[in-house]
């Protein structure tokens, strides 16, 4: 009970939660979020705190590890936390990825003389992100809300801007009358364009961020750790200390590596 108003009062402090839950196409109350990531932030430190026992519980340095571990729990929370706005993100990156095929299925689809209901429920037979994007479009559709109202909704939690501009277009063939054909002609064309100077921009920046990569990842962590390894043997560092400094270096150097992977992976066209 204390729990479940913990959570509540949490829930509060986030009135933008249950928006970017569905932006990330999560189907989760801000409620059973918020308990998921409170329950896996305990799991976690419990897992921690048991590796700490287990292997420094007999030596001197057991207490700071101790506190230390105790203060990064608000920083687990907030990583897990962080969840929702990540997939937000991938899934925007995914639906970028598809926007192109989606468009020009579309359109050989309306071209062929099917209306648009019908065209949405072919293209939600893909499995591909456009086609399960609109898979979930069509479900609430099928629930009884007027297909333009769906198309709405999906206006609204759309984590694409470009892909939110294509089912805006799709809206307004049905709300003002406008032709699809053509529309969806010119989109295909400016949206092949822009992914054409993205890949240009992203051959571009790509050299100088390998090699940063290589200066920072490989070359500076591998001269530090041998210096500091040379250090801690002439300075007479106790082992227990080394082993605890070596772990925060080697945690800090995989921190870096995966922010590394993760900025080249982002930052690459998404044709």
């Amino acid at each position: 009970m204390v729990l479940k108003e913990i959570i509540r009062k949490i829930a509060s402090k986030y009135p933008n939660l249950n928006h970017k839950l569905k932006l990330a196409g999560l189907n989760q109350s801000p409620f059973q979020y918020i308990f998921q990531t409170i329950a896996l932030t305990g799991m976690i430190c419990a897992g921690i705190f048991i590796f700490i026992f287990i292997l420094f519980s007999s030596s001197p340095n057991f207490l700071t590890l101790l506190i230390g571990s105790i203060l990064a729990i608000p920083l687990i929370y907030l990583f897990l936390f962080s969840i929702a706005d990540v997939k937000a993100k991938q899934l925007g990156r995914e639906l970028d990825r598809d926007l192109l095929f989606v468009s020009e299925y579309l359109l050989v689809t309306l071209e062929s003389g099917i209306p648009l209901p019908n065209a949405l429920e072919e293209m939600s037979k893909i499995q591909r992100p456009g086609g399960i994007y609109f898979e979930r479009i069509l479900r609430e559709f099928k629930m009884g809300e007027d297909l333009e109202q769906t198309l709405d909704d999906a206006i609204d939690y759309c984590p694409s801007e470009d892909f939110r501009n294509l089912i805006k277009k799709l809206r307004d063939s049905l709300s003002i009358g406008v032709q699809l054909d053509k529309t969806l002609v010119d989109f295909v064309e400016e949206s092949s364009d822009k992914k054409l100077i993205e890949i240009q921009g992203y051959s571009k920046k790509l050299n100088p961020l390998i090699m940063m990569y290589l200066v920072l990842g490989i070359v500076v962590p591998s001269l530090g750790v041998t210096f500091f390894i040379l250090f801690a043997a002439i300075s007479g560092m106790s082992e227990g200390m080394l082993a605890f400094i070596l772990s925060i270096i080697f945690l800090f150097m995989f921190l870096f590596q995966y922010i590394a992977y993760s900025s080249l992976k982002f930052s690459k066209s998404t044709l």
